[in-house]
């Protein structure tokens, strides 16, 4: 039976002057990824915004995902569902833990529960899960680009809410775009995700498409970036290449240069459904192309998925027609003749990068689609999530979603954790 969906409401006048109450269940805390990332900019901002916030991970640092760790999980959600009482919210942090979160919402007597969706894990999504989210009147799904909202169509109308940037993270980049530097005799061309998803980002063949453009305009070198370490066969890839270099799990620092002294950021995923020994894979919006953005880069975004959303084309960047090496090979060759429109490119970027992140702006998206209730005066200030150090690198890699995460099923359970190592990641 398909149950009419409730749909998410502003709270009573009476309520708004009580802070917002949020259960938030996740999939990790400390292990890096995008996923994380994402849940951790929310999680900040809501209490920047003044809401009161419990969050439960499935796993922390030296865990694993197996039948004892899913079943404390649930024994420590519903648990803590209990202690929290009555809450606006449960924000369930992936489609995994559907079950756990409709039984949450009964427990906390909340109003509705959003569903956060990032990229595959939409075609990835078990079939109980699917029932339970299209039965449930009060879950609903959110998710994280206008791409991924199409996808899910079927089980329901789903708000958008982007990846956000934390306000130091975003000054930093926004600092080093403000920085004139002269034009190096060589061109750079930057990548930047988690280096052991090197295949599905398509490193392959942006080698290639720089090794073409090489053969056609002179030396071009060629950096990929991100939290390592590196696979062996990367290695491999990149040594056989002239003008070509892995940088591994660089700090916010050196990341912020890497974008900044670039001449063009590459993110060039590959998109396909899972088959048999093969996973998904595809970009549900890439975070990293905001980053190199703010810093000042021109961008090329993948051929398909959400990563439309992340940057103008024909304005801050370009997108190949497909997804093969002649088509990526076009882009970079066109944009990389011409290094003075190029960098001015990358002024437009920064520009529009700047106003396309305002931390108050994503104060209140973040307080609607997950609260149905405006934020505090406090998240109208510039003070939202502070990211730790070098989380950067560990989730640039974000929202692509090569992998749905660690499974975990209605018996599935974890710890609650600590505060994640500093550490940023790269999609």
């Amino acid at each position: 039976m398909h149950l009419p969906r409730r749909t998410t409401r502003p709270a009573p006048d009476a309520d708004l002057d009580r802070a917002a109450r949020v259960l938030l269940l996740t999939l990790s805390r400390g292990l890096g990824g995008g996923i994380e990332r994402y849940l951790t900019t929310v999680e900040e901002t809501l209490r920047a915004g003044g809401a009161k916030l419990a969050r439960v991970d499935l796993l922390e640092p030296g865990e694993e995902t197996t039948p004892g760790s899913r079943a404390r999980f649930v024994r420590h959600a519903l648990a803590t569902a209990r202690r929290f009482g009555p809450a606006d919210s449960v924000v369930v942090g992936h489609a995994n833990l559907i079950p756990v979160g409709a039984a949450a919402l009964r427990l906390t007597r909340a109003r509705f529960g959003p569903v956060l969706f990032y990229g595959t894990d939409i075609w990835s999504m078990r079939t109980t899960d699917r029932a339970i989210l299209r039965a449930d009147p009060l879950l609903h799904p959110v998710t994280i680009s206008s791409y991924s909202a199409g996808a899910l169509s079927t089980v329901g109308l789903a708000p958008i809410l982007p990846p956000g940037i934390s306000p130091d993270w975003r000054a930093t980049l926004l600092g080093e775009s403000s920085r004139r530097r002269p034009l190096p005799p060589v061109p750079t061309t930057l990548s930047v995700f988690r280096l052991a998803d090197w295949a599905g980002k398509g490193a392959a063949v942006l080698v290639d498409a720089v090794a073409n453009v090489r053969a056609q305009l002179g030396p071009v070198r060629l950096v990929l970036a991100g939290q390592g370490p590196a696979p062996g066969a990367l290695h491999e890839l990149v040594s056989a290449h002239p003008d070509t270099e892995v940088v591994e799990s660089p700090g916010d620092a050196e990341l912020a240069r890497l974008y900044a002294t670039a001449d063009l950021f590459v993110l060039a995923t590959r998109t396909h459904t899972p088959a048999r020994g093969r996973s998904a894979s595809g970009e549900g919006y890439g975070i990293v192309l905001l980053e190199a953005q703010l810093a000042g880069c021109a961008v090329v975004g993948p051929a398909s998925g959400g990563s439309h959303d992340a940057y103008q084309d024909g304005v801050t960047g370009q997108t190949p027609v497909d997804e093969s090496a002649g088509a990526l090979t076009e882009v970079l060759r066109a944009m990389l003749a011409d290094r003075a429109r190029l960098a001015r490119t990358g002024r437009r970027a920064a520009e529009w990068a700047e106003a396309a992140t305002r931390p108050d702006h994503y104060a209140r998206l973040v307080f609607t689609a997950l609260t149905g209730r405006p934020a505090s005066t406090a998240a109208d200030r510039p003070d939202l999530p502070v990211q730790p150090a070098g989380a950067a690198v560990r989730s640039a890699s974000l929202m692509s979603s090569t992998s749905s995460g660690p499974s975990a099923t209605s018996s599935r359970s974890a710890s609650s954790s600590r505060p994640a190592p500093s550490g940023r990641s790269a999609p």
